[in-house]
């Protein structure tokens, strides 16, 4: 499964330039019809900051753009010195001020157009000229749809070969420090490797890519295949450890498993191990299966990516933990299970207090639990779901440092518009010149526009010469839409000439409120003007529905999810009891998560929300395992409800701590990431599965166990 993954799988991240949604999504409609009416190469932006009029400045400018010309790939360059014929024209003319010079008159800007929508050399190019054009009263700064993608992709490629690489490392450090076996060490490598290596070889059969979404699947799936592992690791080893006449808790004794001699066979251990474990790991498995596959429900294609490669995934983890793991459990043996499980003294009485402690009532953590619950709700409404394009960069580096400086002189976020009279009336007289005009200025005026390029600035750049008088604009216009003429106005008005095209450049640092305000608040403008929006698209709108899907994910999504956990939960536990405090420990668990990260000013954008099943992947496991434990303590007829929920967490606090200290110890090598999307991924992951503990051993049961106090009998007068 290796080999054939190695040889086939490209990992390679792809990032496209809509982020989130594939060409045939609903979102895009809008982005593709303006293509269609307005085509336009893809672009990249670059602010060269300095003293615009010095002589210096203007050579180093003209030199940069002659480099940047000269480049494969590269189809034209307009800058201050390839375009207007010196600085004072470009200040001069409405066009060429508002679209090569900053409004500070700080910095001028280089537009980049490329042949193809994607180009890694031009954009490595283009980080080399930066690097060494960059010295005093010389500073440049870049940015663009293909230039953040293609840094976006750098990052998560990094992380996927770097950072899961080194998780997976010490994943087998601390199991080789827990269990202290070789056999079971390499066993886990060589179930978690196959259940993510078929994972990845499969999705790349199905032609799904590795995305923004689907980038840490190795590790999720890593991670779904150590947790029935861990819980047959210590099913198995608790049964090396007691053979029948030995004194054990009554939970160990009455297991049917445990009852041999200690000198059998490890194939007979093992099965039994596995007997014991199979039921509530399969139960965990269809449960994650079908919390992925719920995410096909959701209008993105990279997310019903994650549904499709995340549900593959649950299935081959049960299928590997199951199917390659037992042979090195068998071979691992039974006396050398025991010779690993004999601690030092006070280890052993430390772990005889911990089995105390979690065998009894915490109704104090129960109630600490709630009051944080609902501090925690209150957050909710802090919570930024809407994230800057700024925050997906590292404070201080490179391109944060550009994207900054581009953000405040001119704005970093493109957003288009589609404007039409309001009674259908043609855009190429004078009279509708005159009030695009008006709209240009109004939406310039606006706090969150930097600038905005359209159609009046082409009419104006006309009108600069005598002889414009002689001839309307729209002889004009039919001169621009020539090719000889680069078809200029085809870029800013439509063949029937009834829409036209703003480009506004957003800015995204000073943003106060979510974009959909913004958006709402720039198409009022439009038809307090006699027009009306016809078609919205860009980055900027697309990122304001992905954080409406973010947004829904977090309550329709999540709350399904839970639902479907909370309903096997019942199938399994035959018990409406147990169901309902099932839904309500899994609904506390992104309500903390997502609360505390709110408080703290975490965003959460659209690569770390697929954190949240991971989290509830951790809780389910957890419940699903204690249910079934207490179910089989009830069912021998001598434990009331309490006495067999405090058996199965006297038991089961080890392998839940166990792969709560794994998935922290993993996943705290993200921190190290100089991607911050990965580093918020990985502490959501350790905050989520740290809550997913807590409420799996303390909540939960208590839940679980409660009765409801008899009634007293009416007194007969």
């Amino acid at each position: 499964m290796v080999a054939a993954f190695a040889a086939a799988v490209d990992l390679t991240p792809h990032v496209d330039e809509s982020f989130f949604f594939s060409s045939h999504d609903p979102q895009l409609n809008a982005d593709n019809e303006i293509q269609r009416l307005f085509p336009e190469k893809p672009q990249i932006l670059i602010a060269a900051h300095g003293d615009l009029e010095s002589r210096a400045y203007q050579e180093r400018l003209r030199q940069l753009a002659d480099a940047i010309a000269a480049l494969p790939g590269v189809e034209s360059v307009q800058s201050l010195a390839r375009g207007p014929k010196d600085f004072e024209d470009a200040e001069e003319s409405p066009l060429w001020s508002r679209l090569l010079v900053a409004p500070d008159r700080r910095s001028s800007n280089i537009f980049v157009t490329l042949r193809r929508a994607r180009d890694d050399a031009v954009v490595e190019r283009l980080d080399a000229l930066r690097d060494d054009s960059d010295r005093v009263g010389f500073h440049l700064a870049i940015s663009g749809v293909p230039y953040v993608n293609a840094h976006i992709e750098r990052g998560l490629s990094s992380d996927l070969r770097i950072f899961s690489l080194a998780a997976i490392a010490l994943f087998g450090v601390v199991l080789a420090v827990i269990f202290r076996s070789p056999w079971i060490v390499i066993g886990t490598f060589a179930a978690c490797a196959d259940s993510s290596a078929g994972t990845l070889l499969l999705t790349h059969l199905l032609h799904i890519p590795i995305g923004p979404l689907t980038a840490n699947l190795s590790t999720m799936v890593f991670v779904m295949t150590l947790s029935p592992i861990v819980f047959l690791t210590f099913n198995w080893r608790r049964m090396a450890l007691t053979s029948p006449g030995e004194t054990g808790s009554p939970f160990e004794t009455r297991r049917a498993g445990a009852t041999w001699s200690r000198e059998r066979d490890g194939r007979a251990l093992m099965r039994a191990a596995v007997r014991e474990t199979i039921v509530p790991s399969f139960w965990s498995s269809v449960c994650m299966t079908l919390g992925f596959i719920s995410l096909l429900l959701v209008p993105s294609t990279p997310m019903r990516h994650l549904g499709i490669a995340g549900g593959i995934g649950a299935a081959l983890a049960f299928g590997c933990a199951y199917g390659v793991y037992p042979w090195f459990l068998e071979h691992a043996g039974p006396t050398r299970a025991a010779v690993a499980g004999a601690n030092a003294s006070t280890i052993a009485g430390a772990e005889a207090r911990l089995t105390g402690f979690f065998s009894r009532r915490h109704g104090g953590i129960v109630i600490a639990l709630v009051v944080l619950t609902g501090v925690l709700t209150y957050g909710l409404r802090f919570l930024d779901t809407d994230p800057s394009l700024l925050s997906y960069f590292k404070d201080g580096s490179t391109i944060r440092n550009g994207l900054d400086l581009i953000d405040r002189t001119g704005g970093s976020s493109p957003l288009k518009i589609v404007v039409e009279d309001g009674h259908g009336a043609r855009l190429d007289t004078r009279d509708a010149d005159a009030r695009l005009a008006a709209l240009a200025g109004a939406m310039e005026r606006d706090p969150a526009v930097g600038t905005v390029i359209a159609l009046p600035l082409v009419i104006g750049e006309i009108r600069r010469h005598w002889y414009s008088f002689l001839f309307s604009d729209k002889h004009w216009l039919d001169i621009l839409d020539e090719e000889k003429h680069g078809a200029v106005a085809r870029r800013f008005i439509d063949t029937d000439r009834t829409r036209a095209l703003f480009l506004l450049r957003m800015r995204e640092s000073d943003r106060a409120v979510p974009r959909e305000a913004v958006i709402a608040r720039l198409e009022n403008m439009v038809t307090e003007r006699g027009f009306q929006p016809a078609l919205v698209g860009g980055t900027y709108s697309l990122l304001d529905q992905q954080a409406r899907l973010v947004t829904s994910s977090i309550v329709s999504g999540v709350l399904m999810l839970i639902g479907i956990f909370a309903a096997m939960g019942l199938a399994f536990s035959r018990s409406v009891k147990v169901a309902v405090a099932m839904f309500l420990c899994l609904a506390v668990i992104p309500v903390v998560v997502r609360g505390a990260i709110a408080y703290l000013g975490m965003p959460l954008d659209f690569v770390t929300a697929s954190a949240a099943n991971l989290d509830l992947g951790m809780g389910v496991d957890a419940m699903i395992y204690l249910t079934l434990a207490a179910r089989h303590e009830r069912a021998t007829g001598d434990a009331d409800s309490w006495t067999a929920w405090s058996r199965a967490c006297a038991e089961l606090w080890r392998p839940i701590g166990t792969s709560l200290l794994i998935i922290v110890s993993g996943f705290g090598i993200f921190l190290l990431s100089q991607f911050p999307p990965t580093q918020r991924f990985g502490a959501f992951v350790m905050f989520g599965s740290a809550t997913a503990a807590a409420i799996a051993l303390f909540m939960f049961p208590w839940l679980a166990s409660v009765r409801r106090p008899l009634r007293r009998p009416r007194m007969v007068p």
